[in-house]
């Protein structure tokens, strides 16, 4: 069921992007800005409300990822995986409020000028999700190259992971590679549906391998 949801968080997020359209710049013109919103309203709904029922799969994925650590003794790493995952949601379901609600009208109603500051703040707040998104898969990463039942090239593909979306919340230049929807953000935008899919897979095989009559906390907490 794990291995499912990562692949559901995978499709959820194509049919949302699919939905919405091509996002103009956040450094764009107003009109241009005004336009999309105008003329893609139902597909940004759509999409935002398909996006936030593809955030059911992602936390069931990190759920599953804290306690396949805490079963293999890693309750500091579980800790830190189950607070990324409870902020990755959070700082994802902010980015999509915003969304839909430029889409919804409050930035055609604002004015050309307002609907452009709040598209920027829009780009932002999905920027900055690379931050809890580095906790997650850092914490995962890290009990994951101490277990042996964790394959090696996806302990140590996850370490790099989290260093890609470090460096992503820095990604604010105006123009460029590194502007807040350039190549780099693009990548790291498909790069953590992608990382869920595949750990949905590595935590079923993983689980498997644990006893079931394994408790939920160590002995003597």
């Amino acid at each position: 069921m794990v291995a499912a949801a990562g692949v559901g968080f995978v499709l959820s997020t194509l049919v949302s992007e699919l939905l919405k359209g091509d996002s103009p710049s956040p450094t764009g013109s107003s009109a241009t800005i005004v336009s999309y919103l105008a003329d893609h309203r139902t597909g940004i709904l759509a999409g935002a409300y398909v996006q936030m029922l593809g955030l059911f799969l992602l936390a069931f994925v990190a759920l599953f990822a804290a306690r396949s650590l805490w079963l293999a003794e890693r309750p500091l790493e579980a800790t830190l995986a189950a607070l990324g995952g409870v902020l990755l949601v959070s700082a994802y379901t902010t980015y999509v409020f915003l969304t839909a609600a430029l889409g919804f009208g409050a930035g055609i109603d604002a004015g050309p000028a307002t609907a452009k500051a709040l598209w920027q703040i829009r780009f932002v707040a999905e920027t900055f999700i690379a931050f809890p998104a580095a906790l997650l898969v850092g914490s995962v990463a890290a009990g994951s190259v101490r277990m042996t039942t964790i394959p090696r090239w996806y302990a140590w593909g996850s370490v790099v992971v989290s260093v890609a979306f470090l460096i992503g919340g820095a990604t604010l230049a105006r123009n460029g590679f590194f502007a807040p929807d350039g190549g780099y953000g693009f990548i790291l935008f498909w790069l953590l549906p992608v990382w869920v899919a595949v750990t949905g897979f590595v935590i079923r095989r993983q689980l498997a391998k644990v006893p079931q009559a394994a408790p939920l906390v160590p002995a003597g907490v």
